[in-house]
């Protein structure tokens, strides 16, 4: 096959738009024309290709592509097409998130300080995700990466770009060891040790050891989520960072609960409520931090009753396992925590104390 002559500067059409393609000493390279596919329109941008053409002949090739564009456009940088970004995002997304694209707005500038968005090449953004990776962990760069990758999309849909150079940039991120779930004796100190060090907090590790929920769903509870006689939940809502919000998976479940998580409801449960209090608070009456319930009663607690520390989150891992270990379907565990069958399936393994004949994991349920 026969190689493509030096300064070759292709024409293409994206999305009915005209973009000019072409390499120069191995770096591939894309200028918006900025007019529609149309015959008159192909004229003038093969007269600009040829502008290309010969500056590349002749050695005076420009690679900020400042010389090709039209006067009449101002390009963005990616600083700036990132902050557009942002702005765009406020409306979308939570205050917690927000901080991740701010975060990352930052990484841009020091990275690419003026360099324009659309002079920016898949090589330059592979460049860009292995300096990420020296200063961030692979699951964080994957996702901030996941970010630019989304930015540069908004931007073509709004006519701001043509290309998008981070589509094929992917960050693989290194095996983890799973947390070890915990066992039902684990289980049985953590609630004593509770007890006996911050009786105000064991109703709710009891709830997520007891439907495997995530911290910031349980803080969101309120008495209305529960029916009157407290039998079935249901779960749409999370508190976190000091804002109410929908679940991480932006999906709503119901089901119905355990016998002890009834009975624990029930006593706990004020003679007046309104649906909107909330079933659990800190000490103070506010909503739950799980930051603050991790550093001040969680951490201690563990130590204290000498059980190997695992994050709270991996109460969720444990409520997964057990389920899985006493003969629950992938799809109920599904419907009661939230996450798809694949997920389950992909993260998630049993392997605490084998087989039980009763579908709790709670051992005084069983028969």
């Amino acid at each position: 096959m026969p190689r493509t002559p030096k300064g070759t500067v292709k024409i293409e059409t994206d999305r009915q738009w005209l973009r000019l393609r072409w390499s120069h000493r191995g770096k591939r390279y894309a200028l918006a024309v900025g007019l529609v596919d149309s015959d008159v329109n192909r004229r003038i941008a093969q007269a600009k290709a040829d502008v290309i053409r010969a500056d590349i002949l002749a050695g005076q090739f420009d690679p900020s592509l400042y010389r090709y564009r039209d006067d009449k456009v101002t390009p963005l940088t990616a600083v700036e097409l990132f902050q557009k970004f942002i702005d765009w995002k406020r409306r979308q997304v939570t205050k917690r998130s927000l901080v991740k694209y701010l975060g990352l707005q930052k990484l841009v500038k020091q990275h690419f300080k003026a360099k324009q968005a659309d002079a920016i090449t898949e090589d330059q953004a592979l460049d860009f995700r292995d300096w990420l990776l020296d200063e961030l962990a692979s699951t964080t760069a994957r996702e901030r990466i996941g970010m630019m990758r989304s930015c540069w999309s908004w931007a073509i849909g709004r006519k701001l770009l043509t290309d998008n150079p981070w589509v094929n940039v992917r960050v693989k991120s290194s095996p983890r060891q799973r947390p070890q779930p915990f066992t039902q004796d684990e289980y049985s100190q953590i609630l004593d040790g509770f007890r006996q060090m911050c009786p105000h907090y064991v109703g709710y590790v009891m709830f997520v050891m007891g439907v495997g929920c995530r911290l910031g769903e349980a803080s969101g509870l309120r008495w209305g989520h529960l029916s009157p006689d407290c039998s079935k939940i249901w779960i749409g809502e999370s508190w976190g960072r000091g804002e109410r919000k929908t679940t991480k998976t932006n999906k709503d479940r119901a089901f119905e609960l355990s016998p002890t998580l009834i009975s624990m409801l029930k006593t706990r449960r004020p003679t007046s409520v309104g649906a909107d209090d909330l079933v659990f608070t800190s000490a103070h009456g506010e909503p739950i931090d799980d930051h603050n319930f991790r550093r001040r009663y969680w951490t201690p607690v563990l130590e204290a009753v000498g059980v190997p520390y695992r994050k709270p989150f991996s109460m969720r891992h444990s409520f997964i396992s057990q389920a899985f270990d006493q003969g629950w379907s992938v799809s109920e565990i599904a419907s009661i925590t939230g996450n798809s069958e694949e997920t389950i399936l992909r993260s998630y393994t049993g392997g605490v104390r084998g087989r039980a004949k009763r579908r709790s994991v709670w051992s005084q349920d069983e028969a």
